[in-house]
């Protein structure tokens, strides 16, 4: 066995996928010289003079599943298995929405060096059944999506815009037809920096987070009007607001089960001009209380900092557990003490997790390197609306 490690729990024993349960207690004090940076997974770093700690963290970067607390073993259960279905230009992918009416998955390339300038005009399906992928153009185009979410049958999406020509967007998608409806591209004639992502309450009301990464990335051509800042839309008169503004930057957005919390990962630590990642920027998640209405929240506090890297994508699952993409792999977090549960490896090296979406008993994370598939997780992931 190797250093550092506790020993997996019977019925995890001859799983089909790798795992490994750390022994945080015996890491709580290292021998020798030991450094990394806060952007790279623990098991990635060469700094290490121990050769038992060194052996140990060689070990887990082959690993397909990093338990940090029992009941990581719980949610995913011994069947889980992961696959890179899609191998893919490294990079970055985005928006991931599971079809589950014609089992596809809608997601997108996003930004430089890809498309033309950076600037896309389509969209991937891939076809879950044959493993096929397609590229697809609405209509009208749907150009620079960056976040998705499905409810009642339709794609939601935000864009960032296009050039000095179009401002962010939240538009609606039929699937089959692939007809485009814009919904919203302005708060009372002030546009949009570019929309990073979205979610939808119970009630079809959106929580939008507008950000600076459309414009650092240089997609549109105008400065931001604001600082990046979350907006909340009434689904049925469609009046909006801010509810959130930081000097970060707004990136994911995700809502509990019940309805009455909101998470956001602030990601400062990504720079615009020039583009640059620090690890003194903004890499928190936070989490609000949601008033009845929706438009108000509060109680603003800190729920985690990732172990590695910064959370992109997030999305909560039926029961209440947060996933975001976290560069290495997908992080689980559990949603009262905010402690990492465990990781979902994406293969390290370069690839790179973005953001996922949710099936029955599966989830598909898009990012750097392309789409990984997690198949057969005891826990249901997906939720009723």
């Amino acid at each position: 066995m190797y250093s550092y490690l506790n020993p997996l729990p019977p019925l995890m024993n001859g799983t089909l996928a790798k795992w490994a349960y750390v022994s945080l207690a015996a890491l709580a004090t290292l021998p020798g010289q030991f450094n990394r940076s806060a952007m790279e997974a623990p098991w990635a770093t060469t700094d290490i003079s121990d050769s038992r700690l060194s052996r140990t963290l060689e070990y887990l970067n082959t690993t397909d599943f990093v338990a940090y607390d029992q009941r990581f073993f719980d949610i995913l259960g011994p069947n889980a298995t992961i696959e890179h279905v899609q191998k893919l230009a490294f990079q970055s992918h985005e928006a991931p929405c599971y079809l589950k009416d014609t089992n596809q998955l809608f997601f997108t390339e996003w930004g430089p060096p890809g498309g033309e300038n950076g600037t896309h005009s389509w969209q991937y399906l891939l076809d879950l059944d044959t493993n096929k992928l397609n590229k697809i153009t609405t209509d009208p185009p749907t150009f620079n999506a960056h976040g998705c979410v499905v409810y009642n049958h339709s794609l939601y999406v935000v864009t960032d815009g296009h050039g000095d020509e179009q401002t962010g967007q939240l538009v609606k998608i039929d699937p089959r037809s692939l007809k485009q409806e814009t919904l919203l591209n302005n708060y009372l004639v002030q546009p949009f920096g570019g929309f990073n992502d979205l979610e939808i309450d119970w009630d079809g009301n959106f929580y939008l987070t507008d950000s600076k990464s459309g414009w650092g990335r240089e997609i549109v051509d105008f400065t931001p009007p604001t600082s990046p800042t979350v907006y909340f839309v009434e689904r049925e008169t469609f009046r909006i607001k801010p509810v959130h503004i930081t000097d970060g930057n707004a990136n994911g957005v995700a809502i509990s089960p019940a309805g009455d919390i909101l998470y956001v990962p602030d990601t400062g630590v990504s720079q615009y001009f020039p583009v640059a990642k620090t690890p003194y920027g903004k890499r928190e998640l936070w989490a609000f209380d949601i008033s009845k209405s929706g438009s108000v929240l509060s109680n603003k506090r800190l729920l985690s900092n990732p172990v590695s890297y910064f959370y992109d994508g997030v999305r909560v699952s039926r029961k209440g557990r947060i996933f975001c993409g976290a560069g290495d792999g997908v992080d689980v977090i559990d949603p009262e003490s905010g402690f990492t549960l465990g990781t979902i490896r994406v293969g390290g090296g370069d690839n790179l997790a973005v953001s996922l979406t949710f099936g029955r008993n599966d989830l598909w994370i898009v990012g750097r390197g392309g789409v990984w598939h997690v198949r057969d997780i005891r826990e249901r992931l997906d939720r009723d609306w």
